[in-house]
């Protein structure tokens, strides 16, 4: 299912009569649906984190501690990572909860890797990751804007959670219905 599926799927469930062809031809409802789209399908991913979008990732250090250390001659700066922390990491693509920091598996499989401490850090809006691995891998929940690969309940989710953002903005249109007979008085239809 494409993503415009799911939001005609939404919008069936509120009762709206347009549909979208796609998130780009220019109606109203696919302008709102454009922009609530990655919001929405992220805020899920991050809520549920299914275990298809549990990804591992290797990381490479971008900053590393001297390995002798800090001392007088070479104080901590900020080329080098927070302290205590040994190595400085970028946060991976699509990256949206970081859940573990595991060794790398080099020659021997490792039956039931350990997680290591880690942190995340912001700066100016960047965010990296401070652990003491020199080459670890990275199990997080990504961004999957790959909707074949989404499961069944998980599209059902979003639509239920596009429905309800979409709501207030096109309202639910009541059914017509016809006017209710007055008490005491007879339908010329009905036997009486």
């Amino acid at each position: 299912m494409v993503p415009e599926d799911i939001v005609n799927n939404a919008l069936d469930v509120i009762g709206h009569p347009t549909r979208i062809n796609g998130f780009w031809d220019g109606t109203y409802e696919a302008l709102v649906a454009r922009d609530m789209w990655i919001q929405v399908r992220d805020a899920k991913l991050t809520l549920v984190q299914p275990e298809w979008s549990i990804w591992d990732d290797p990381l490479t250090a971008v900053k590393h501690m001297p390995s002798w250390g800090y001392d007088e001659q070479t104080p901590w700066t900020t080329e080098f990572p927070d302290m205590p922390w040994r190595y400085e990491y970028p946060l991976p693509a699509n990256c949206l909860v970081p859940l573990a920091l595991k060794p790398r598996q080099y020659t021997l499989p490792l039956w039931r890797p350990r997680p290591m401490g880690f942190r995340v850090k912001t700066a100016n809006g960047v965010y990296t990751i401070l652990g003491n691995d020199p080459a670890p891998v990275l199990s997080c929940v990504h961004s999957v804007p790959d909707t074949t690969v989404w499961e069944e309940d998980f599209i059902d989710l979003i639509i239920v959670e596009l429905a309800q953002r979409l709501a207030p903005l096109f309202g639910k249109v009541a059914p017509r219905q016809a006017p209710r007979p007055q008490e005491g008085a007879t339908n010329a239809n009905t036997p009486g």
